[in-house]
């Protein structure tokens, strides 16, 4: 669900930035909006005299940052803290907030693994592929005592798109082929294909096709669909870039083709770097 954020109070000459997400804030409606997409990635530890000094201070709501210094010693829940700062203001109608904390009692119902996922498909979301990748790797872990074959194959793929983005090509064939037995799911299936193609020629890409019996027209569509982007490829995922990287080298065409793997590369090393911190 989008919303335009329609800022009405005061911006702070300095942003509040969720470390976990790199993900800047820079008036009550942004964090209002924030919180309301973004609960699973938001821990107690994380709302700090940090951010009610913030709130004091930069968007000049002292009120709200009083009740939450006070609120913080009393509660356990992280929950309950972001409850009342969108109670603070108008940004969210009384129905939306209502919703969102029936939302989260059934959040809290659900299994451990099943919350880990949510988890991580947020990081995932926000291209933090390292910690999202490790918090599948904690769910497998548990494999054998998960019983829903569709959740461990959605697992699995998701942790295949984590591995493919960080250029695990094998990992990521492993999961996606992984994801595939247990969901039957086509994109796991074209998952595969896709990194599959990465590193073999079309007669290779073609036998491995037949595998699943998927014939020539399989083949070109998917071909067609690895190539049919107009987007700006700087704006894209490292995997996406890779399916425009894998058309190129397809079609001979080795100047965009080393173009596109430059500018992989060097997207590569800028977001491990960012992940390290």
């Amino acid at each position: 669900m989008s919303k335009i954020i329609l800022c009405t109070s005061k911006k702070a000459a300095h942003p509040f930035i969720f470390l976990n997400t790199k993900v800047e804030i820079n008036t009550y409606e942004e964090l209002c909006f924030y919180i309301y997409n973004n609960t699973v990635l938001i821990s107690k530890s994380s709302l700090s005299d940090k951010l009610f000094d913030w709130i004091r201070d930069e968007i000049d709501m002292p009120e709200l940052a009083a009740k939450l210094v006070t609120l913080s010693n009393k509660t356990s829940f992280a929950q309950d803290l972001l409850v009342e700062i969108l109670n603070a203001g108008n940004y969210y109608e009384p129905e939306e907030i209502t919703n969102y904390v029936e939302a989260w009692q059934k959040y809290r119902k659900l299994t451990v693994n099943q919350r880990k996922k949510l988890k991580a498909d947020g990081y995932l979301g926000y291209k933090r592929y390292i910690k999202a990748a490790s918090i599948y790797d904690d769910i497998l872990d548990d494999e054998k005592d998960i019983s829903d074959k569709n959740f461990l194959g959605n697992v699995y793929h998701n942790r295949a798109v984590a591995a493919a983005n960080n250029f695990d090509t094998e990992d990521a064939k492993q999961y996606f082929l992984k994801a595939y037995t247990l969901n039957r799911n086509e994109e796991s299936l074209k998952g595969y294909l896709i990194v599959f193609a990465s590193a073999n020629d079309s007669t290779s890409i073609r036998q491995e096709m037949r595998k699943f019996d998927l014939d020539d027209d399989n083949f070109e569509n998917l071909m067609l669909e690895i190539g049919d982007s107009n987007e700006d490829v700087r704006e894209m995922t490292i995997y996406s870039m890779l399916q425009r990287a894998i058309y190129n080298r397809m079609n001979k065409d080795m100047i965009d083709y080393d173009k596109r793997m430059d500018i992989i590369l060097g997207k590569l090393k800028d977001e491990f770097r960012e992940q390290a911190i």
